[in-house]
């Protein structure tokens, strides 16, 4: 095996490893928040849910949707709310999946050909790179989750997560969708009947 095809091969190598690196830093979700700075949270001390949900779009409840009620049920009671047919706070929900592709390009040097071939065999100058590009496919899944002050219908709190979904997740929805949900309220800083905000998010 000459130098310059072992080259190659370790380029390409440390590149999988990027990518199986970044793939590992994402397993953890990128989540947003927005609030309404003016909303009074102190007043809300019950919460129910939107009907129909952004999941049952289709005309009847779904098996996400019933896996984020769960999960949202949990983490909301966690916090001192309480569920009411008469909520303070209505919740709503929407999940995305989509098909994405990320590439990443190798560097590969090029030492000889063409008009340089007299240099071949001789000494070798500085080399000259050409890129190839390096892909892998994958699915990037959304959840969104909003606050919604019942009374005035206006929206007061957002948390998105985006995160890569592997197979693991696909065959465990209820688990994937468990742990989505309690990540995107991390970032919520309120307790049932209080506008103080929580710093302590163990």
């Amino acid at each position: 095996m000459t130098k310059l095809t072992l080259f190659n091969i370790l380029l390409k190598t440390l590149v999988l490893a990027s990518v199986l690196l970044l793939n590992a830093c994402v397993s953890t979700p990128e989540v947003r928040v927005n609030i309404d700075e003016n909303a009074d949270f102190s007043s809300y001390h019950t919460y129910g849910f939107v009907e129909p949900l952004g999941t049952d779009k289709a005309g009847y409840t779904t098996l996400v949707t019933k896996y984020l009620r769960e999960a949202v049920s949990e983490e909301l009671e966690k916090r001192g709310y309480v569920s009411s047919d008469d909520p303070e706070l209505l919740v709503n929900f929407n999940t995305r999946l989509e098909n994405r592709v990320f590439i990443s390009s190798a560097p590969t040097p090029v030492y000889y050909g063409g008009y340089y071939d007299y240099r071949y065999g001789v000494y070798a100058a500085y080399p000259r790179y050409i890129y190839h590009p390096v892909s892998y496919n994958y699915k990037e899944g959304t959840v969104n989750v909003d606050l919604v002050d019942a009374e005035k219908k206006q929206m007061v709190w957002e948390g998105v997560a985006v995160n890569e979904v592997d197979s693991q997740d696909l065959d465990n929805p209820r688990q994937a969708f468990s742990k989505v949900i309690a990540a995107i309220f991390m970032s919520y800083p309120f307790r049932a009947g209080s506008a103080k905000i929580i710093t302590d998010k163990k």
